[in-house]
């Protein structure tokens, strides 16, 4: 099971499962929607149906202990089901393109069974709608808190966004519980092989043709037998005889969902309980609705012509009638070959409306007339035949014109697409050139303010400064720069640059405030007492020693952030303050030991070091993620914070750590490592580092 599944489902409401496989009966006949847990299986049912075992076996479940969770809304059930069992993604749309709304029509009418996933560039949360056999319900998480909305008002939110949406084909199939212990005596006397229901994991087609043989073999008769209809028969008897299988698979095979999901779902009362007679009047029923709201499923007209026909049989001999049926049967098989649901419905159904209304009065005058003249049913006849294959022309038709625009569609998204990229190229070299710049100029000021520096003191003898440690630190910037920019840099860290050869390449300088070279820090020269300082130690590790770290282990996913930010480090404050504006009425200021900035001075990565003998606490852990939580929410360029320490961590500070990181978030779309969330999908990782033997070594999160 995913994990982000497990999680969800555990904090729906529950209770202990206790009773085997008397109670899995218990909850079938109580129309239990939820999951149950024991061990490593887990059970998915709907309305008391099991649409799905993962984990293990249902009989795992039997003589076992765990326990029950009760769904919120079934809606979650058959997506959480399809969601582990994985689907075939079908295509993807982008809703200014084509509405969720359109899309959700077509594939119902289309007695589609998979998902709707409407997340990508969309910020206000994740939508979902769920179709078994053309049926639907909706769900959705909003927001930073992930609320569950769900029905008609998940619906219309998701139709309102603006995004892509994916449509993902996925197979749902029904397994049948274990029968009580004092019912498998008497399955074992009383039934045949034949008769034994087994587990439902067989192919969904090969079981819905099947059930769908079953259901219209109850209202046929033989020709040349009794022409008196049968009592369970529903509605017009030749109707029955044409009803297509698909109706029929999706009215035995599929999991009851009650309840009013959505305006766009109809009642999903359980097909298997009701006789057959009932069955086949509900399919026509549904065939017929549809048939006359919209031209695209367009089989009314061959049932009437096929009803049409088998009327005029009765005179003819039946010549006619296999004429009708045997358009019919082209019609259901070319309609196999299409498995994807066309976006773009509305290009036949000015034709098929028109047929469909002289498909019926064509049936109906036929049945007025069969006891006329043999010329009349010549007529009739000829009419069905040509009716029958001129549906299944203009079916052909509209598919290749849709076809036709959906390719047109896709070719200009990739025009749009490459000159996206190619903008995304020149703006990045702009500001990759902009940066250049930038460096350069604060490398003159930085070297005019030197020479003015020396200007002004060239009169007088140079006077010895001696600094103590925290002036000395807070006045001093380092900077990461290369010999060469045509030599490797950590722009190329992709490239599996060799560590050796950039090392080489690049320098940290530093900039003071003050005479460097003339200031000295407790009695020891400025720039002896620079490079043995704990800071200064850090700052060079990170730039030259943890990205190879890194992605030497294979770590560049988890900790993505961390990773795309150190080649952009362009100097380094130590003794630091950040100051952010989350909003145009808050400023917020922190301090920390080492800030590592850009060229446009953006935080990239915090950090606090711990240089004495004491362990690191809880409540200094807990001071780190609070200030740096604070910058977060104020710049998007944080990435990381640290805890440097020569000492070690107190258990409560790894707790605190622990704490704060462990709420990654159920739909988050990477596994980051050590990650805390601010917001629903923005945060930093949180790294703690110790310094041992004159080396850091990252700790947590451990590479």
């Amino acid at each position: 099971m995913q994990a982000r599944i497990v999680e969800r489902v555990e904090n729906w409401g529950s209770r202990p499962f206790t009773g085997g496989v008397r109670e899995l009966h218990e909850l079938a006949d109580a129309d239990f929607s939820g999951a149950v847990s024991v061990g490593a299986t887990w059970l998915f049912l709907l309305n008391g149906r099991v649409v799905g075992v993962f984990g293990g076996e249902v009989e795992d479940v039997v003589d076992a202990d765990g326990t029950v969770y009760e769904a919120p809304h079934e809606s979650l059930v058959l997506l959480y089901s399809m969601q582990e069992r994985g689907g075939e993604t079908q295509a993807k749309y982008y809703t200014n393109d084509t509405p969720l709304s359109e899309a959700s029509e077509t594939l119902s009418d289309a007695n589609f069974t998979g998902y709707i996933e409407l997340s990508e560039n969309v910020l206000s949360g994740d939508y979902y709608v769920v179709y078994y056999g053309g049926r639907s319900m909706s769900a959705a998480f909003v927001g930073a808190s992930e609320e569950l909305i769900t029905g008609d008002e998940a619906f219309e939110r998701a139709d309102d966004e603006v995004g892509v949406y994916e449509v993902l084909k996925t197979p749902v199939s029904v397994t049948e519980l274990p029968p009580l212990d004092d019912e498998r005596g008497d399955e074992s006397e009383g039934q045949s092989d034949a008769e034994t229901p087994s587990a439902t994991d067989a192919d969904d087609e090969a079981a819905g043709e099947a059930d769908a043989s079953t259901a219209l073999s109850t209202g046929d008769t033989e020709e040349g037998q009794d022409d008196e209809p049968r009592e369970d028969a529903a509605g017009d008897e030749s109707a029955t005889r044409s009803q297509p299988r698909a109706e029929a698979e999706a009215s035995n095979s599929e999991p009851r969902a009650s309840g009013s999901p959505n305006s766009r779902s109809t009642d999903a009362s359980e097909p298997t309980r009701q006789p057959s007679s009932s069955r086949e009047s509900t399919a026509n029923a549904e065939q017929t609705r549809a048939a006359g709201s919209r031209g695209a499923t367009a089989e009314s007209e061959a049932r009437g012509a096929a009803t049409e026909s088998e009327s005029v049989a009765a005179n003819d001999g039946g010549t006619a009638t296999q004429e009708g049926e045997q358009a019919f049967d082209e019609e259901r098989e070319w309609r196999k070959t299409t498995s994807v649901p066309t976006i773009d419905p509305g290009d036949s159904e000015g034709g098929s409306d028109g047929d469909d209304a002289s498909s019926a009065s064509s049936s109906g005058s036929s049945r007025s007339r069969s006891a006329n003249t043999s010329a009349g049913a010549r007529t009739k006849r000829s009419q069905s035949r040509t009716g029958g294959k001129s549906t299944v022309e203009k079916l052909k038709q509209a598919v290749k014109q849709r076809e036709q625009k959906l390719q047109a569609a896709s070719e200009r998204i990739d025009a749009l697409e490459g000159e996206r990229d190619d903008l995304q190229e020149r703006v990045e070299a702009l500001e990759s050139e902009r940066g250049d710049l930038q460096a350069e100029i604060e490398d003159l000021e930085a070297e005019l303010s030197a020479m003015e520096a020396a200007d002004a003191s060239s009169d007088t003898e140079p006077s010895a400064t001696d600094l103590n440690a925290v002036d000395a630190l807070s006045g001093t910037n380092l900077f990461v720069r290369y010999d060469s920019k045509g030599q490797p840099t950590l722009d190329e860290l992709d490239r599996s640059t060799d560590p050796d050869a950039v090392n080489e390449n690049l320098r940290i300088d530093h900039h003071t405030q003050f005479d460097a070279e003339s200031a000295t820090v407790d009695g020891e020269p400025f720039e002896s007492y620079l490079h043995d300082t704990t800071v200064y130690q850090f700052v060079s590790w990170a730039v030259r020693a943890l990205p190879y770290e890194v992605r030497d282990s294979g770590h560049q996913s988890g900790l993505s952030d961390l990773y795309e930010a150190l080649p952009r480090v362009d100097r380094a404050e130590l003794n630091g303050t950040v100051d952010v504006e989350p909003d145009e009425e808050t400023s917020v200021s922190r301090t920390f030991d080492v800030v590592l900035r850009d060229r446009m001075g953006n935080p990239l990565v915090v950090a606090d070091v711990n240089t004495g003998r004491d362990p690191v606490t809880g409540d200094q852990m807990d001071a780190l993620v609070s200030d740096a939580t604070a910058i977060r929410e104020g710049s998007d360029d944080l990435s990381a914070a640290m805890y440097v320490t020569g000492s070690f961590f107190e258990p409560a500070a790894l707790e605190t750590a622990d704490e704060e990181t462990s709420g990654g978030g159920f739909l988050s779309r990477s596994d980051r490592e050590s990650f805390v969330k601010v917001g629903r999908k923005a945060g930093y990782h949180l790294c703690l580092v110790e310094d041992r033997n004159d080396a850091f070594h990252l700790t947590v999160p451990e590479l």
